[in-house]
């Protein structure tokens, strides 16, 4: 039988399988009742970005009004012979996974997260015994990453709708040296990506000229270094290891996220003093796929 020490994710994925869609006030109170209520507001969203890119769940930035949870998926990796399953699990569907191994003699670990559920890694498995997994209800994703790396948008400002938000009601802007949203001179409001306060999820105004855009923060943040000519030095491919790196505390938007998290199916790490993400074993294609979409130069290093 499957050991692992259950934590707070794991237990938020066993509810949010059992419900299937919950409100984005549902949400936050689940995470309040698993931690005891110690949790302050602004880590509500790093929950649902750590279970998003592991494809277990799925949301709308734009408009956060309830979270859904995923169809449970045996996901082939970019690593040989090493399957992950991602989605909605109970204990007792984990338990009939667990059954279907052993009787098609493949192997199934479970490998614990900090931050995250624990990974499901199955192996020695092949397309014949697939349809024993279909049997139970779960779908087969082969080649993901390549297939979504071949599907990712390009940053464009265009590509979010117009907003005549008053830029007044802003007390945090983008920093483009820091990486951070900090307090600003509001007498000036030129361009750049500001913080919009409001009960509940905060909004974000990107300003160029007189065009001001209402964008997602993770996708805002990347449009505003693009917009300053900002595009070398904070995403770089180290092709001798396959590892595709991010400059902290940048947030990579959710479908980049989830392209290169599931290269191998566990969460990326911090390295570097925590100065870089390090995605793991993201083929060249994928990584300069990625690199493309957030308007970054692509920056290939051999070692």
């Amino acid at each position: 039988m499957i050991q692992t020490e259950i934590n707070v994710f794991d237990k938020l994925l066993y509810y949010l399988s059992h419900e299937g869609e919950v409100s984005w006030t549902k949400f936050k109170d689940a995470i309040d009742r698993l931690t005891g209520g110690q949790r302050r507001f602004e880590y509500m969203s790093t929950y649902l970005k750590y279970l998003a890119r592991l494809g277990h769940l799925d949301f709308d930035p734009m408009q956060l009004s309830h979270v859904t949870i995923g169809p449970t998926v045996l996901l082939e990796t970019a690593v040989r012979n090493r399957y992950v399953l991602v989605g909605s699990r109970t204990p007792d569907l984990l338990k009939e996974v667990e059954n279907c191994v052993s009787d098609i003699d493949g192997k199934l670990r479970s490998e614990p997260n900090k931050n995250a559920p624990a990974t499901i890694i199955l192996s020695d498995i092949d397309e014949t015994s697939f349809t024993e997994f279909e049997n139970l209800g779960i779908h087969i994703s082969l080649e993901f990453s390549a297939k979504l790396s071949q599907l990712l948008p390009q940053l464009k400002r265009s590509s979010f709708p117009p907003s005549d938000t008053p830029l007044s009601e802003s007390r945090k802007k983008f920093n483009l040296r820091s990486l951070k949203f900090e307090t600003y001179n509001q007498r000036q409001h030129g361009n750049g990506l500001y913080e919009i306060p409001q009960y509940g999820r905060n909004i974000y105004i990107l300003k160029s000229g007189n065009d001001q855009r209402n964008v997602p923060r993770d996708w805002g943040t990347w449009l505003a270094l693009s917009d300053a000519g900002k595009t070398k030095g904070y995403v770089y491919y180290k092709k001798n290891t396959y590892r595709w790196y991010v400059k902290s505390p940048l947030q990579t938007p959710i479908i980049l996220d989830r392209c290169a998290t599931l290269c191998y199916g566990s969460p990326p790490i911090s390295v570097h003093n925590n100065k870089y993400y390090r995605y793991s074993y993201v083929h060249a294609g994928i990584a300069y796929q990625l690199t493309r979409s957030l308007n970054q130069n692509w920056e290939k290093v051999n070692v």
